[in-house]
């Protein structure tokens, strides 16, 4: 079994992060059942769902046609 960390985060969500693959997983790439050997609680932070978004430093940068129409 892949061992695994829970990480649980101010906003009520948790992730399960790996921490070791079995040697079942890296024969054969099929993911079993995983065994969370950590507990991580992460009081402070929003998982990356509910973080709020903020564009990249470099945004001004970007020449962003009018268009609103996808491109097709």
């Amino acid at each position: 079994m892949c061992d695994y960390t829970q990480v649980e985060y101010c906003c009520q969500h948790f992730r399960f992060v790996v921490q070791r693959w079995c040697s079942m997983y890296e024969r054969t790439n099929k993911v079993c059942a995983p065994n969370v050997t950590h507990l991580e609680i992460r009081h402070d932070e929003l998982c990356s769902d509910c973080r709020p978004r903020s564009p990249p430093p470099w945004e001004h940068m970007i020449r962003r046609s009018k268009r609103t129409a996808p491109y097709v």
